[in-house]
Formats: C-alpha cells, sequence, structure tokens
C-alpha cells in the first residue's frame, strides 16, 4: 500500500451522464453518511443536461468533494475508470447517479471488509421514484461470499453501488476492459486475489428506470430496445465470447483447476457446432455448484439451466 495514503480514507466515486434528475437525492444520501472520513471524485462525461452545474454546486459548499469533466462522451466504463484513477483514499467505493444510500453504508463495509479485498451487501430494489418493490437484490440471486472466480464467470450479482474495494484491486484492474461492466470486471479480478465478502444488509436503494446503465435482476437494461432483437442476440453472442476469452486469459496460472475450466468454457463458446455444444453442457454439468453459485433455483432449475448451454451462451 502506498504509505503516502490515509489509511482510513474512503474515495466515493461518482461517474454522471445526464444524471441531473437524481443527482441531488444521490449526492445527499452520501454526504449523510455515517463514515467520518470521505472524499467524492464526481467525472461528468459530457452531460447534455444539468449534470454538471449541479455537480459544481455541491463541490463548492463540500470542500472534500472534487469535480471533474470529460471533454467527449468515453461511456460509463471509461469514465469510471478514469474516476477511480482520480481517488486518493485507500479504500474506493463506486457511486451511481441515481441511487440512496442507507447512512450506514460505508461505516457498515468499512467495518466488515477484514482483509478481503472487496465487499458488497444487499440492496433494494426501487421504482423510478425511489419506492421500494419489497424486493431485494438477495430475493433474486444468492447473495454469498466469494471464494472461486467461477463462481463469477457465467453470472455476477456483485452490483458497485453496492461494494467496497481496496485502493490495490486498481492495480490489477486498470485498464478496464470494453467487453463487460466494470463493476463485473473487478468483481472477478477481487475473486481471483483474496474473494469478496458479503454483508447481509440492505443499505442501498437501487433506483430502477428506463436509462439504467444496467438494470438490476429481471429488469431492462439501458436501451435495451433501440435494437433489432437479432442485431441484440448477436452483439451479445461476441461480448460473451470477449469476457469468456478475458477471464481464461487473466485467470491466475496458479489457480490450475479454475483455469482449465475457464479455458473449456472459452473453447466451447467459439462455436454453434455439435461438438461445442456438447463440449459446453459437458463444462457446465461438471462445475454447475461453482459457475451457478449465486443463481437462484433448486437442483433441477439449475440442471435444466446446463441443458440451455447446448443451443445458447452466457
Amino acid at each position: 500500500m502506498n504509505t503516502q495514503l490515509d489509511p482510513s480514507l474512503i474515495s466515493v466515486v461518482l461517474a454522471a451522464c445526464n444524471g441531473a434528475r437524481y443527482l441531488a437525492v444521490q449526492l445527499d444520501s452520501v454526504f449523510a453518511q455515517t463514515y467520518p472520513n470521505i472524499e467524492v471524485i464526481a467525472v461528468d462525461d459530457a452531460s447534455t443536461d444539468d449534470s454538471y452545474r449541479i455537480l459544481q454546486q455541491y463541490a463548492q459548499r463540500h470542500p472534500n468533494m472534487r469535480v471533474y469533466r470529460n471533454e467527449e462522451n468515453l461511456g460509463y466504463i471509461k469514465n469510471f475508470e478514469r474516476a477511480c484513477s482520480l481517488a486518493q483514499g485507500s479504500f474506493i467505493a463506486l457511486c451511481d447517479q441515481d441511487d440512496y444510500w442507507v447512512p450506514q453504508k460505508l461505516e457498515r463495509l468499512a467495518a466488515n471488509i477484514g482483509k478481503h479485498p472487496m465487499i458488497y451487501c444487499d440492496s433494494a430494489i426501487c421504482n423510478e421514484d425511489l419506492q421500494p418493490t419489497g424486493v431485494r437484490a438477495s430475493d433474486r440471486a444468492e447473495m454469498i461470499d466469494i471464494t472461486n472466480c467461477l463462481q463469477q464467470a457465467v453470472v455476477c450479482r456483485v452490483y458497485g453501488h453496492a461494494s467496497l474495494f481496496v485502493r490495490q484491486l486498481l492495480q490489477q484492474a486498470a485498464p478496464f476492459p470494453p467487453a463487460l461492466p466494470h463493476d463485473w470486471w473487478l468483481c472477478f479480478v477481487a475473486a481471483n486475489h483474496g474473494g469478496i465478502a458479503y454483508l447481509p444488509e440492505v443499505l442501498v436503494h437501487y433506483r430502477q428506470h428506463d436509462n439504467n446503465a444496467v438494470g438490476a435482476i429481471g429488469e431492462r437494461s439501458r436501451h435495451s430496445g433501440h435494437r433489432t432483437a437479432l442485431h441484440r442476440k448477436w452483439s451479445e453472442v461476441k461480448a460473451i465470447r470477449c469476457r469468456m476469452n478475458l477471464f481464461y486469459k487473466t485467470c491466475p496460472d496458479t489457480l490450475v483447476q479454475e483455469k482449465g475450466v475457464l479455458k473449456n468454457l472459452a473453447e466451447s463458446y467459439g462455436s454453434f457446432s455439435l461438438w461445442h455444444n456438447l463440449k459446453r453442457v459437458q463444462v457446465f454439468m461438471n462445475n454447475q455448484s461453482q459457475l451457478l453459485a449465486v443463481k437462484k433455483g433448486n437442483g433441477l432449475r439449475k440442471y435444466i439451466f446446463c441443458l440451455k448451454m447446448f443451443y445458447r451462451i452466457r
């Protein structure tokens, strides 16, 4: 660890883009945190609404906030990467522009991270007006301690807005690849370097609306209806193949079993030939306890999911 860093400072890293409608609620909840030592790093991604102005207004009132603006739109992945690179804390908390943090969020995560490189909590899924739907993220996925990178290879339910991680993780994760969301990538890297702790407490109200970058489980992602179904399908297939190849290549050689499984998955994802389809089903069947560890459902549902891998990839 860099000895010049404040060992207790948490950097709240906010990536904003046309979020003027929701920013005030999110920022108010950040500055209401009970954890006493935070800085807020906000990077506006060339917004065309009042987001940048709102960020500047908050920075004028809070000396522990710094605001930056991209001259051109980088997209949410690279915007978060830039924001993280500007952080000075020993811990980093990713912050979306449209949620609400319970006041004790950072305090509880910091108190429970221990020696793990990352920790995450549960979230209450809310509607566009931030009213709870009565559903938690843990109702839709198995929220568990992550001890194996295979548990993050196919399904990731560790959301960035619910996480806290050590700064050293950036050294292993940068640059963020474009093939998958930044929080999924950070989780995979963390799983390879010490694992992820889970705190079973609802500390975030997770707002769902049409412009979410990534929706909650079972919700629609941003602009998903703007492309034809066929174009969307093949774009997703390409991205999934890139993700699995990336996971295989970056998995440490010391993790022999995990790297072997990822290699077989990456190879089977290469095409929908009969051989690859059969191989893919076999890999899922043999490793479903790890690959589907965070997926809700009984043994039968997971068995059926494995069979479906004959004609699809995930």
